[in-house]
């Protein structure tokens, strides 16, 4: 597993081991960060369930201003700890170890405001969805959510300004993008980034 493209391109990046662990495939990383290159830029990121890293790495070799990471297992910790080191990435970068729902939930509540979050929860679980709603419920702060890896398509939360903007299927993999959309007589800001 290496970081695809920006200024940390081929480095190595260390993982976890066992069944908790499962990272997402490099050409799955691939067409998500083509899907949305333009768009990372200067962005301020948000990597639930974080696991090595990737995907928050990946956003700040290629530009991303800033990047926060949640994960709860203790010894991937030390795995993604030790990747952002590998890529001198520590200064534009804040690990969280704990329940990515819980910090998602208190990060909503503190008024923290992402660009971009990408979420890799578990395989199979019903959390893609309760990222989805929690995320809506959060309003504007939260631009883009892509859902990274989910077993079945993941609905448009029925609140708030957050649609599926896209879905993709890779084998048994579904990643699904989704963006705020200004309501009608709501926010009309131009340009989430």
């Amino acid at each position: 597993m290496r970081v695809i493209a920006g200024i940390c391109r081929g480095t190595a990046l260390r993982g976890g081991h066992g069944p908790q662990f499962r990272p997402t495939a490099q050409l799955v990383r691939g067409s998500i960060f083509d899907t949305i290159g333009a768009l990372v830029e200067g962005t301020s990121v948000l990597d639930l369930f974080a696991g090595s890293g990737a995907f928050g790495i990946e956003a700040l070799s290629r530009g991303a201003a800033r990047a926060v990471f949640i994960e709860q297992d203790r010894t991937i910790l030390r795995a993604l700890r030790t990747n952002l080191e590998r890529c001198r990435l520590t200064g534009r970068a804040e690990v969280i170890q704990g329940d990515a729902m819980r910090h998602l939930e208190r990060l909503i509540r503190s008024a923290a405001e992402f660009d971009i979050v990408f979420a890799d929860p578990p395989y199979a679980s019903g959390l893609p969805a309760a990222v989805a709603a929690a995320v809506a419920g959060a309003g504007r702060p939260f631009c883009r959510l892509l859902i990274t890896e989910s077993d079945r398509p993941v609905p448009a939360p029925g609140q708030g300004a957050l649609e599926a903007a896209r879905e993709r299927k890779f084998g048994q993999t579904i990643i699904t993008y989704f963006e705020y959309r200004p309501q009608a007589g709501g926010d009309t800001t131009e340009g989430a980034s």
